[in-house]
């Protein structure tokens, strides 16, 4: 998803973790603005989105190189992933590709990037922010239960060890939950759906509470009290030094004792929104699974389905604005009153 970690990322690059570049993003541009932006960006809001792929800017692939690793190269989508992209945009909710029509300028697709997807700003010094997708090739050939458990396991070190993670989530395409992800980074960006948040810029330790983060969130990367852990606080995604799998079902035991509806989403208030929406999205309207499994030696010793939980279920009317006809007017030019 977003974060490389996102302590390393965010300083490299402005990019989307959740809230908006404060006094740009959530003031209201004009129509003229918002037209000047899309011409001098190149942006045909009336485009389909899966046209808009192009290759990735010199500013994402700079920021790779920063790495010292190998430098990911430019992937060139077959007809048959063309036809998956579109399948992906066609799956998103009716908020967000309304938004997207009139914020995604490109999504781009690597090979050999070292996390799975980022979105990034392209004028984040402008009233009427644009964005781009840049996503890791590799998943176009994994389904979305192959990748998620691939990525959980990132957090965990097995080595030697009977036990294993596993995320089950059906055999839909990873592309389709990535997508919906990173999608809603631009929309948090957009409609202003958690506290905003500037990258490389002071900013008040408790930001005024959004409806989506009041209790829940006392700053970006730390939960309200009732929902700390001094050991879920240590998970790393993709880099860190991993937990020892045995403690991964304390873990996840701590985890249901909240309204987080995975790991990663107790990461930060950005990823929280980002991953809610796409585990309500997938569960709720695209009637996929979504478990959290602890094997031993095969035998299934914890199961959590987090859309089950009446902590995560507590949640679920403030979805409604992301299928409400009523977001219409406000998608391209303030924050709607909804969130």
């Amino acid at each position: 998803m977003m974060r490389l970690s996102s302590l390393f990322l965010v300083g490299l690059l402005l990019c989307v973790s959740g809230g908006s570049k404060p006094g740009l993003a959530q003031d209201v541009p004009t129509v003229a603005q918002r037209a000047e932006v899309a011409r001098h960006y190149g942006l045909d809001p009336n485009s389909a989105l899966e046209s808009r792929v192009r290759a990735a800017s010199p500013t994402v692939l700079k920021m790779f190189e920063a790495l010292k690793g190998p430098a990911p190269t430019a992937h060139t989508l077959t007809e048959p992933e063309k036809r998956q992209l579109a399948e992906a945009f066609a799956a998103l909710p009716p908020l967000h590709q309304r938004v997207l029509r009139e914020r995604l300028r490109s999504v781009n697709f690597l090979n050999g990037m070292p996390n799975t997807a980022l979105t990034s700003t392209v004028n984040p010094m402008e009233p009427f922010p644009l964005f781009d997708i840049t996503i890791r090739a590799a998943i176009l050939h994994q389904n979305v239960s192959e990748w998620l458990t691939e990525k959980e396991r990132t957090c965990f070190d097995a080595a030697g060890s009977p036990l294993s993670i596993s995320i089950e989530a059906g055999t839909r395409d990873a592309l389709a939950y990535v997508l919906l992800h990173e999608a809603t980074h631009i929309l948090d960006a957009s409609l202003g759906i958690t506290p905003p948040f500037s990258p490389g810029e002071p900013s008040p330790s408790s930001p005024p509470p959004t409806a989506f983060t009041r209790d829940v969130w006392s700053e970006r990367t730390t939960p309200a009290p009732p929902y700390r852990d001094p050991v879920r606080e240590h998970i790393r995604f993709y880099f860190g030094k991993p937990l020892p799998i045995d403690q991964a079902e304390a873990v996840y035991d701590s985890l249901r004792r909240t309204p987080f509806v995975s790991l990663y989403g107790s990461t930060s208030w950005g990823d929280d929104l980002a991953e809610y929406v796409a585990v309500y999205h997938w569960t709720s309207h695209l009637k996929q699974p979504y478990r959290i499994i602890l094997r031993k030696e095969g035998k299934q010793v914890f199961a959590y389905e987090p859309m089950k939980s009446n902590l995560v279920r507590g949640r679920i009317d403030q979805m409604k604005p992301f299928y409400s006809k009523d977001h219409q007017d406000h998608t391209a030019s303030s924050p709607s009153p909804l969130f």
